[in-house]
């Protein structure tokens, strides 16, 4: 059955809805020390592109700001990694199978 967001929800929301700001690979890594490959896992990018995002001159690569987006997630949750249930996570991860 549907329903419409209470005001809380929406006070939520409002908080949320410009966050994480994003957090660039290169800072991401003087954060966690992490290969390419697993900076690779984390973002859903291939390896080579992350390797692009690293590297100087012409064949140097911005990060999309999803993957960025993406890096200030994973940091919020392993730096708060004491504080966040995982049955949070677990709610969050069935939200598309419980639709």
């Amino acid at each position: 059955m549907k329903r419409y967001p209470s005001q809380r929800q929406w006070e939520l929301f409002r908080l949320y809805e410009n966050c994480p700001p994003p957090l660039p690979p290169m800072t991401f890594t003087q954060l966690w020390e992490i290969s390419y490959q697993e900076l690779s896992n984390l973002t859903g990018a291939s390896r080579s592109t992350v390797e692009h995002w690293f590297s100087s001159g012409e064949s140097k690569r911005e990060p999309a700001e999803r993957f960025c987006r993406r890096l200030a997630e994973i940091h919020l949750l392993w730096s708060h990694t004491e504080r966040i249930k995982p049955s949070l996570i677990q709610s969050w991860c069935r939200l598309g199978r419980e639709l």
